[in-house]
């Protein structure tokens, strides 16, 4: 019975870890509008130069959003075809909720990128 009290535990720190571990701008998704409105203002005045140095830059935190992505759809995966690790499921909706959370922050790393290069073309056009 104890060691049934422990796992009960165990799971509910894990839990617990998890959503708090969860980005704030995550679970406020009605202040996403505010957030990009915003970061526009920060990256005014900017050289093209820092233009496309942003997307690089994200375009890295993207591809590694990606392999962490990729990682938590095998754990996925694996939980699947051996339920017996997960019965109650637990740990398979933990990792897709981090996985679509994820997938959200990469989708809109992929705006800014887009939008840094919109903007260097067109400083790039009225040069």
């Amino acid at each position: 019975m104890n060691k049934n009290m422990n796992n009960k535990m165990f799971i509910s720190v894990f839990l617990m870890g998890m959503l708090l571990g969860l980005p704030e701008f995550v679970l406020a998704s009605d202040n996403g509008q505010e957030q990009s409105s915003a970061w526009r203002m920060e990256t005014q005045g900017w050289s093209i130069q820092d233009h496309m140095t942003a997307a690089k830059d994200k375009e890295g935190e993207v591809q590694s959003l990606q392999s962490r992505v990729q990682h938590l759809e095998n754990r996925i995966a694996h939980f699947e075809k051996k339920p017996h690790f997960d019965p109650k499921g637990i740990h398979r909706n933990s990792m897709k909720l981090i996985a679509s959370t994820l997938k959200g922050n990469s989708e809109l790393l992929n705006e800014r990128i887009a939008w840094h290069n919109r903007q260097s073309d067109q400083a790039n056009l009225t040069k």
